[in-house]
């Protein structure tokens, strides 16, 4: 006899181990498991082996639930049970009522075995029944799947509903009762109920092992004509897609994901599987360590899974509307996202419109723009682009110069390298709330309706719209380029890059800046991420975004040098007006003072404050309702100028006259040089004006 103990999470015994000892559980909590299905707690008491003869084999895993403590003994014969339980008096009563708990949690464990048996039997036969009415639709030969025919669920197992059961918990019901004045007047009594125990738990073990064989074997069997099945549900759903007011009934989504993608049994069976548990807990919010395994399993499965389905897609046109759900907003489970939710969703699915112009994507379209090499990768938390990456890779020796080159072009590892980079740590991010993240669609995640917070690409649009009506030369960045044929051989220009939009698979509440431009080429888009759904106000995201992209280009431009006051810049400007306020003569004592206490606020973080900033001047300065001191204003105005109409509006209020005068100054220079070179090259060649000119004398009068 010996004692020992285990760390939450260690192995005590593997399916297939041969059975050699006895251990009785002092303190903890095992967990009894066949890796899928079948789970079974063991609570204090229980006793580990008598369920097996000697020399037989383990048909589960024995895995610790927590920090255990048990007593070992060696397990020859039935004598080592007697010995066990007799020789343990103290605890004897606790070894037998526990003994009873284990075989009803062991019947429970069999009876829910049999009930998901027969469902798998109901849902084949459902399936193919409408199969067969769906190739009607079609208009084409159904095959002919013979074994579905002869399918039937295995018999209940007697075990569950006989006497033995009824005494197993009627031993469980008087426990209390048993503990107090049955066990204790002899252990030949607790002896007794444990070997009584043991006897109806070695029934139970075969049985429910042979249940769990006919459920995957049945799976199996039936994995060609699931695929018939989802194959040609996909076409029906393609064809009815135009009618998005008949939203279907959405019945086992998982099970059509998981067969579109075509993901190994095993990733499947456990994504499943954690789907399952994430379904039945009530606080989907919790902070145990048991919740924190189960979010980081099933974000694993998760991504896992959208990669595999993904790539399928790119193989069909024929996409079922669950997989659609899928890729658009995270959906897996109907059960798990409610059943209004699920048809709001299923109609935002079918009747999704695109952005026209090609800029504000959900996540799949822009998977897709990957693929098709249409737009590249976005970089990765390290700050890496995907050449850089490569490069990284063959310098550490992962990749070798060969490998490398054949990746840089291919296009599949790209959308590879984007799932597993970006869309991880932006799907996330957006959602606002890290520790609790899930990328599933969840309802209890559902802080607003779910119409009220969508985030289309035509609202995103409009929110970008009302920012720029007021900064309208957020996006446009100055370029060099020259003449030759004019001789200019020098000519700087303003150009708009609009920035990608990608609508994260979430309901969040942030909005990201994840890059402000490709590469090292500045006239490339920026990347920004936003939650399909968002449950915070668009437009003030939208400013946030902005103004972040405001500074992360500046910074970009100026490199180096962006603090370099020598060199003005909105953010040489910003951090030297920041870090000398309090020589600003310009600025009263109260204002030093909230300046003060806004820099501790945002931990003198000069781009926080920009931010904040920047914020009231689009949203309350625009509008005529001052809320930043002189200095900030005017820098503001300086590199971030309002639009014609809005200068219109505030021009000649006390606030902006001065800034305006100084503008109008440095505006009709610019005007006039403009006009100047046009003039010049009209004269060399009237029709050959560059657009470039063009642009940015547009630009100016803006």
């Amino acid at each position: 006899m010996e004692k020992i103990k285990l760390s939450k999470g260690q192995v005590l015994h593997k399916k297939g181990d041969s059975v050699s000892t006895l251990e009785i559980l002092l303190a903890g909590a095992l967990t009894l498991t066949d890796g899928d299905d079948v789970e079974v707690n063991l609570g204090s008491g229980s006793i580990v082996g008598p369920a097996y003869a000697p020399a037989e084999t383990y048909r589960f895993d024995y895995i610790a639930r927590e920090e255990s403590t048990l007593i070992v003994l060696d397990y020859e014969s039935e004598d080592d049970i007697v010995e066990a339980v007799t020789g343990t008096p103290a605890i004897a009563p606790v070894i037998a009522a526990a003994s009873m708990e284990a075989a009803v949690k062991m019947l429970n464990a069999l009876s829910s075995a049999a009930d998901s048996a027969a469902e798998l039997c109901k849902d084949i036969k459902y399936n193919y029944n409408e199969y067969q009415f769906m190739c009607v639709q079609l208009q084409q030969q159904p095959e002919n799947f013979v074994f579905i025919s002869a399918l039937a669920a295995p018999e209940p197992a007697g075990t569950t509903a006989g006497w033995e059961a009824d005494l197993c918990r009627a031993f469980c019901d008087r426990r209390a009762l048993l503990e107090k004045e049955f066990y204790p007047l002899d252990t030949t009594f607790c002896l007794a109920t444990v070997m009584r125990a043991a006897s109806i738990e070695r029934k139970i073990c075969g049985q429910l092992e042979d249940m769990l064989s006919f459920i995957n074997n049945t799976k199996l069997i039936a994995k060609p004509f699931t695929e018939a099945f989802y194959a040609v549900k996909s076409r029906v759903d393609t064809n009815a897609r135009s009618d998005s007011d008949a939203a279907p009934l959405i019945h086992n989504a998982l099970d059509m994901i998981l067969a579109f993608s075509g993901v190994d049994t095993d990733i499947a069976d456990a994504f499943r599987k954690d789907i399952k548990t994430y379904t039945e807990v009530e606080d989907r919010w919790a902070k145990s360590d048991e919740m924190r395994r189960l979010r980081m399993s099933i974000a694993d499965g998760f991504y896992r899974v959208y990669e595999a389905a993904f790539f399928k897609s790119m193989e069909t046109s024929l996409i079922p509307a669950e997989v659609r759900m899928f890729f658009l907003f995270g959906f897996v489970d109907e059960t798990l996202a409610g059943a209004a939710n699920t048809e709001y969703l299923y109609r935002t699915a079918v009747g999704w419109e695109n952005d026209p112009e090609g800029q504000i994507l959900c996540l799949y379209d822009w998977l897709q723009k990957i693929y098709q090499g249409e737009a590249v990768p976005s970089k990765n938390e390290f700050d890496n682009d995907w050449p850089e990456s490569l490069r990284e890779d063959v310098r550490t020796g992962v990749l070798t110069q060969q490998q490398a080159d054949e990746l840089l072009v291919d296009n599949r590892a790209m959308v590879s390298f984007e799932i597993r980079n970006m869309f991880t740590s932006a799907n996330k991010a957006t959602y606002g709330r890290l520790a609790s993240f899930v990328p599933v669609f969840n309802a209890q995640d559902v802080v607003r309706p779910l119409e009220k917070s969508i985030a289309s690409p035509t609202l995103v649009r409009a929110a970008f719209d009302k920012v720029l009506a007021v900064d309208f030369g957020c996006f446009y960045r100055p370029t060099l380029t020259s003449f030759s044929e004019f001789k200019i051989p020098h000519f700087v220009y303003n150009a708009e890059v609009r920035p990608y939009v990608i609508l994260m698979p979430n309901f969040g509440s942030r909005g990201l800046m994840w890059q402000e431009i490709e590469g090292m080429r500045r006239v490339t888009p920026a990347h920004m991420m936003l939650s399909i759904f968002h449950s915070e106000d668009l437009d003030a995201t939208i400013v946030h975004m902005c103004a972040l992209f405001r500074w992360e280009m500046c910074r970009r431009i100026q490199g180096v040098r962006y603090a370099d006051i020598s060199e003005p810049s909105l953010t040489s400007e910003y951090m030297n007006y920041l870090q000398f306020y309090r020589k600003n003569g310009y600025l009263s004592s109260d204002i030093k003072e909230r300046i003060k206490l806004t820099l501790q606020k945002a931990r003198n973080d000069y781009k926080t404050v920009f931010v904040a900033d920047y914020e009231k001047y689009i949203q309350s300065e625009a509008y005529g309702m001052p809320k930043l001191n002189k200095i900030a204003r005017e820098i503001l105005f300086k590199y971030c100028t309002f639009s014609q109409r809005f200068r219109a509006e505030r021009g000649h209020s006390p606030q902006y006259q001065p800034l305006m005068d100084r503008w109008n100054v440095a505006h009709n220079t610019r005007t006039h040089n403009l006009d100047l070179i046009l003039r010049k090259i009209q004269r060399m060649n009237p029709d050959a004006v560059p657009a470039e000119l063009l642009g940015e004398i547009k630009f100016v009068n803006l």
